[in-house]
């Protein structure tokens, strides 16, 4: 069983990737509270403020409970949250888990996800001792596929899934495997 206590925070030359933060809170509102954010996600949108705080709250509980580990990717200068990136559904019996990530529209097309992404990769591999890191994306979502296709992840299939609204959406699943296999 992996342990996030004490929490792993990364580094890059660019970035922090930290444990989220009360003061996260209205950035991760700002984000949540417009679809046009996460159009290819079934996220909830955010009505109030308090929304927020609650769900660093659920997230960091998860992290305690050793159910998942979510950083918020924050610029290393200013500690300013850039978006999150998470590991999660782990099975540590399968040695594989999956990478979510989320990315604050001003923050896209610097090249941030990318480097947040393969530090968590290595930390997945090195640290977490998994074999394999899956991603599973919307097949509209073009940068998030140019993404993982970039980070050498390849598609392996794909499926439709109902969303809350009833919508049928058409999602990839994208694995990378360690090279230590």
């Amino acid at each position: 069983m992996i342990i996030f206590n004490p929490f792993p925070t990364l580094r890059t030359n660019r970035l922090l990737l930290r444990k989220l933060e009360l003061s996260d809170s209205a950035l991760i509102f700002k984000f949540q509270s417009k679809k046009e954010n996460f159009k290819y996600v079934d996220m909830p949108v955010y009505k109030s403020l308090k929304e927020a705080p609650n769900y660093i709250h659920r997230m960091n509980k998860g992290v305690e409970n050793n159910k998942w580990i979510i950083w918020a990717i924050a610029d290393v200068s200013t500690n300013k949250i850039l978006g999150t990136i998470t590991i999660w559904n782990i099975s540590m019996n399968q040695s594989k888990a999956e990478v979510g990530y989320v990315l604050f529209p001003e923050n896209v097309g610097k090249g941030i996800m990318t480097e947040a992404l393969n530090k968590v990769i290595e930390y997945g591999f090195n640290d977490m001792k998994l074999k394999s890191i899956e991603a599973f994306t919307s097949s509209l979502n073009g940068r998030s596929i140019a993404l993982l296709e970039k980070n050498k992840f390849y598609k392996i299939s794909s499926f439709s899934e109902e969303t809350s609204n009833g919508e049928s959406v058409e999602m990839d699943i994208y694995i990378l495997k360690s090279t230590d296999e």
